[in-house]
């Protein structure tokens, strides 16, 4: 996982943006009106009062909200705006393997909190851009396979108290339990290790750091089998590079040798974010760390990559 400035992406949204959104609250509101009235007249046809009719009535506009807003869904039409963020790398799990025609997370559900019965979702952030992340259909969507499961999907476990926000006016300080790349503190939160897998940085298993970490790798599916192999490999390779390298810096080859060139250009576009063919830059990076402290040319790779 790496971090995601959202300075960054703001200056870069349309500019039209606010005006848009706008337009499309007009919409969704105009269609929850619509709804109530309706529901509003179908419980003066069938006698409901008192709790059963605010009941009758509350799901209507819950019904009409969430269609509307899934027929606007705005956040499509940044999907290639927040994908240049990452190189088209998902902010999650730093695949570019992105396998979805509509690849954005609301960070905070829009439909519903898995978590918190009866919680309608955080729908008034539905079209807030800061509540946007790119990921790809396995960190994104529930699933399973024969050793994982995960997708985020409706959840967003918090630690309480204080408790979830349920609507627009309420202030809770949430503490969510979900690792954020938007929250470069975070980030720094999830290792990796040698057999590919994610994991906890901090140990005490009992802190914020380790429990976050540890529901994020559940619920983001970052050790979705081929996936963590493919860390693996890449942990490998690093590996290789490294002892290539100094296999023939020990050999007295010339450092503008293009053997040495090259060990040095492939290890640097495996640690880079920008660089657009490679992915789990982060797991690259954490690897080749392994080897700084008694490789001056490692140091010098991870200050200047």
């Amino acid at each position: 996982m790496r971090f995601i400035d959202q300075d960054e992406l703001e200056a870069d949204l349309p500019p039209d943006w606010e005006d848009t959104v706008k337009a499309a609250w007009e919409y969704v509101n105009g269609k929850v009106a619509e709804a109530e009235q309706a529901a509003e007249a179908k419980a003066d046809e069938g006698g409901l009062e008192g709790a059963a009719r605010q009941q009758f009535v509350d799901e209507a506009i819950t019904k009409a909200r969430k269609k509307a807003i899934a027929y606007k869904s705005l956040w499509s039409d940044l999907a290639e705006l927040l994908a240049e963020q990452s190189k088209r790398k998902c902010w999650y799990c730093e695949t570019n393997e992105i396998r979805s025609d509509n690849p954005i997370d609301h960070f905070r559900p829009k439909g519903k909190v898995a978590e918190c019965d009866g919680h309608a979702g955080y729908w008034w952030l539905a079209f807030d851009w800061q509540n946007f992340r790119y990921a790809c259909t396995y960190c994104n969507s529930r699933r399973v396979d024969e050793e994982t499961a995960g997708g985020k999907q409706d959840h967003f476990p918090l630690f309480v108290p204080p408790d979830w926000n349920t609507c627009e006016a309420d202030d809770n300080v949430e503490r969510p339990m979900l690792l954020d790349p938007v929250e470069e503190g975070d980030c720094r939160l999830l290792g990796f290790n040698e057999n590919g897998e994610a994991c906890p940085v901090e140990t005490d298993k009992e802190s914020e750091g380790f429990k976050k970490a540890k529901k994020s790798i559940e619920l983001y599916h970052l050790n979705h089998k081929p996936t963590a192999r493919a860390r693996k490999t890449l942990y490998q390779r690093i590996r290789t590079l490294v002892s290539s390298t100094n296999e023939l810096i020990a050999q007295g080859i010339d450092e503008n040798s293009e053997a040495l060139k090259s060990n040095r250009k492939e290890l640097i576009r495996l640690i880079r974010h920008e660089t657009k063919s490679t992915k789990f830059n982060t797991a690259a990076r954490i690897y080749l760390m392994q080897f700084k402290d008694e490789n001056a040319w490692v140091r010098d790779i991870l200050g200047r990559a």
